[in-house]
C-alpha cells in the first residue's frame, strides 16, 4: 500500500512557483548585504568574469603606483 502523498496540478504549479519565488528572495538578499549585483558566475558569467579580470588589474595597477611612491 502507498502512503504518498498526491498533488493536483493547480497545487504542483503553485508550490512551483512559490519555491521560483523563494529563490528570487534569497538572491535579492545577497545583493542587498553583499551591495554587488553579481556575487558568482551563477549570477551573469560574463559580468562576474569582467569583474573579477577588473579587479586583479585594479590591484596590479595600485601595487604599481605604491611602488611608483615609495621610489
Amino acid at each position: 500500500m502507498s502512503s504518498g502523498i498526491t498533488l493536483t496540478a493547480a497545487t504542483r504549479q503553485n508550490l512551483l512557483s512559490l519555491q521560483g519565488t523563494a529563490d528570487l528572495l534569497t538572491q535579492t538578499q545577497n545583493r542587498l548585504s553583499t551591495g554587488k549585483k553579481v556575487n558568482s558566475a551563477l549570477d551573469d558569467p560574463t559580468s562576474f568574469f569582467t569583474s573579477q579580470a577588473l579587479s586583479g588589474r585594479s590591484g596590479d595597477l595600485g601595487q604599481l603606483l605604491n611602488g611608483i611612491s615609495n621610489g
